[in-house]
């Protein structure tokens, strides 16, 4: 009988091990979303998004990564995470206009959204609303110019921001300027400053 004891004791340690593999394997990280390393972008917005630096915290992290100048960025103070991407703005219009292709932490989605008409003259600045195909509690609101695009992303209880972050003669000089995508999760409470 101490035997079985003794065998039942074992087989009962060996399935909480498994467990507390599984589980660990298996970590999330608070949203309900499988754990990810600071590499993986939470946002991507299409085909035509180039990720420079993913899941940056500070100035010294830009630098790191080769990205010139950092301190003339204009990234708001506080933010506790942020990707500096850039984008093709012929491919991404084209993908506005044919239903953008998302990922959010890591699972591709689809946005509807249709343009929203302000004025009546063509001067290249156009703003789009919509959703995510499937995703009830969604809004999409996006703004693009000429090498810039300026938006909001809800996704149930997270947004996201994506903004230029170069100041307006280093932009222009840019076939291609630098923006941030950052997260609500990764932003303290009250109004974001840039930095100076």
């Amino acid at each position: 009988m101490k035997q079985s004891h003794v065998g039942g004791i074992a087989l009962l340690v060996c399935l909480i091990v498994v467990v507390a593999i599984a589980l660990g394997s298996g970590a999330q990280d608070g949203t309900g979303s499988p754990g990810a390393d600071d590499s993986t972008p939470p946002l991507v917005i299409g085909d035509a998004m180039t990720v420079l630096v993913a899941g940056a915290a500070s100035l010294s992290d830009l630098a790191a990564a080769g990205i010139t100048a950092p301190e003339e960025l204009q990234i708001p103070k506080g933010i506790k995470r942020y990707d500096v991407v850039t984008f093709d703005h012929a491919a991404l219009s084209r993908e506005i206009r044919d239903g953008l292709p998302l990922s959010i932490h890591g699972t591709a989605y689809r946005a509807e959204q249709h343009g929203m008409n302000f004025e009546q003259i063509d001067d290249g600045i156009n703003t789009y609303e919509g959703m995510i195909v499937g995703v009830d509690e969604s809004d999409i609101l996006l703004t693009t110019g000429n090498n810039a695009l300026v938006g909001s992303i809800v996704f149930g209880n997270e947004t996201f921001w994506i903004i230029p972050v170069e100041p307006r003669a280093r932009a222009e000089q840019s076939a291609s300027p630098l923006h941030v995508i950052y997260s609500s999760k990764d932003v303290p409470a009250g109004p974001l400053v840039p930095i100076d």
